[in-house]
């Protein structure tokens, strides 16, 4: 018997370093088993108006709280971890009136998403956002106009959401634990349209910047003369940090919104609202132009065949109620990528070591930071989402493990490129295994009934922990440690043989143990 569990253990061993890569890792794998939660976060507000498009006649702007779901991983004791805004899909209009899958702060892949990143160390904001605008006008260039402006005031949201957590940590003593120049913006949907928005429009000017100078300009006979469909003495600039805003009657006749309603206040005045870092899934720019030489590098996920958001430029077309309604023409993620591999910006990404990019030899794009999906089960264009049903016209995939495949895939994608963008230590941890002698580990008592203390030297702190099962499934996971005495307890672990796999700053070692 003694023979073959040292056999065993041999094999075990030699298994667990072809895939050191993927265990234990922070920021590249999921090293915290439980995520803490704390939702309806109060970080800033401002005015919407929706609740005058549901009642023109004697609706009014109100002021909105922003809010947000905020993920953590559980047990946690670093102060200074990456920041991930997760931005929902919906249209820009209430679910379900929007006639999609989604659209709330706890969509079934906005959790899911936030989850699995809490779970790799990140610390995740999932936000809300301001929402409206009419997707039934009759005229295109009206549509055109509310969207354009729904999506601004979505900008605004996003770059509010950034100061508050930068002066969380300079004013409030960093309640959050996040380090304030590694923040990250990831988009899902119409969530992608605001990630890629507000990374790269990062002035009011830049707006009217576009290959079709009236792209974003109201004409005759829509406007009595030529008008920017944004005005910033209205609209408010774009991180929402001027004076208020309020319709005078040169507004009212542009947009009928009644005379004296709000449109904008400040908020967090005086800090910076940069990102380190876009992610964009399924959603599109509104004109490549506005990706400039020496912006943020971009990871973006899109299918191939999405019929509303293009994958290369063409016309928008936004989902509601009624059907897809024509809107703008935008640029998706591949004319995105073409434009990004031409200026540079995403040349760190060829800096990924051997070994960690497993899921990039599937990437069939051509392009560095762009995943593009082909063939996806019923042409979905968003095949990481799901749904419990379908929404009027929407028909919305309804099976979570299909979604969840689509999700490892980017979340494997994005990883390693996050960890340089954002230069998290990722890759330095050494998988060499070490000897006991090195590290002077003595485990006792060993075989145990419930608990087995396990002490290393002073000098070689025990970073993290996993428990493995003889079948090679990990049962059990703890990190950041940092000690030279764990305590394992039994807890729901039956008795038998397991393997536990301690790291250390100089490498990994595996030892035998046994609960009776």
């Amino acid at each position: 018997m003694r023979i073959f569990t040292n056999l065993l253990l041999a094999f075990f061993v030699v298994a667990l370093s072809f895939s050191a890569e993927a265990q234990g890792r922070r920021y590249i794998d999921q090293v915290f088993s439980e995520v803490e939660v704390t939702k309806n976060n109060v970080f800033g507000a401002n005015y919407t108006i929706l609740s005058w498009l549901a009642n023109p006649a004697g609706g009014h702007t109100l002021k909105q709280p922003l809010i947000a779901d905020m993920y953590y991983p559980k047990g946690d004791t670093e102060t200074d971890r990456p920041l991930v805004l997760y931005v929902h899909t919906g249209n820009f209009f209430p679910y379900p009136a929007n006639g999609s899958c989604g659209g709330t702060l706890r969509d079934s892949s906005n959790v899911e998403f936030a989850t699995r990143l809490a779970k790799m160390g990140y610390v995740v904001a999932v936000v809300d956002y301001r929402l409206g605008w009419n997707p039934f006008h009759a005229v295109e260039l009206v549509r055109r106009y509310f969207l354009i402006n729904a999506a601004y005031r979505g900008v605004q949201d996003m770059n509010t959401f950034a100061r508050y957590f930068r002066l969380s940590v300079d004013k409030l003593g960093n309640p959050h634990g996040i380090d304030p120049n590694k923040i990250a913006i990831w988009g899902q949907g119409t969530g992608g349209y605001l990630s890629l928005n507000t990374a790269y429009l990062r002035s009011y000017p830049e707006i009217f910047a576009t290959e079709n100078p009236l792209k974003f300009v109201l004409t005759p006979p829509v406007a009595p003369q030529n008008v920017p469909m944004v005005l910033e003495q209205y609209n408010g600039n774009i991180t929402a940090e001027g004076d208020v805003t309020t319709v005078d009657a040169l507004y009212n006749s542009l947009s009928q919104l009644p005379i004296g309603d709000t449109l904008c206040i400040p908020n967090h005045v005086g800090y910076s609202s940069d990102f380190a870092l876009c992610i964009n899934a399924g959603g599109a720019l509104g004109d490549s132009i506005w990706l400039s030489p020496g912006e943020v590098p971009l990871i973006s996920f899109h299918v191939d065949t999405d019929p509303n958001a293009p994958v290369d430029t063409d016309v928008l077309n936004v989902p509601t109620a009624t059907g897809p309604q024509p809107v703008v023409e935008v640029s998706g993620s591949r004319r995105l990528a073409i434009r990004g591999d031409r200026l540079g910006n995403n040349d760190i990404f060829k800096n990924i070591p051997a070994g960690f990019d497993p899921y990039g030899q599937f990437n069939k794009s051509g392009h560095l930071g762009y995943y593009e999906f082909r063939g996806t089960p019923d042409d979905s264009s968003a095949p990481w989402e799901w749904a419990a049903g379908n929404n009027g016209i929407a028909v919305c995939n309804t099976d979570a493990d299909l979604a969840k495949i689509y999700i490892d895939t980017m979340i494997g994608y994005f990883a390693p490129r996050a960890c340089l963008a954002l230069n998290l230590d990722c890759f330095t941890t050494s998988t060499k295994e070490v000897s006991e002698a090195q590290v002077d580990l003595r485990i006792a008592p060993n075989p145990a009934s419930q608990y087995i203390n396990i002490t290393v030297s002073d000098k070689t702190p025990l970073k993290a922990l996993f428990v493995f099962d003889i079948s090679g499934r990990e049962l059990k996971s703890v990190a950041d440690i940092n000690a030279s005495h764990y305590v394992l307890r039994k807890e729901n672990l039956q008795n038998g043989m397991y393997i536990i796999r301690m790291q250390f700053e100089k490498g990994v070692l595996s030892k035998k143990v046994v609960f009776e």
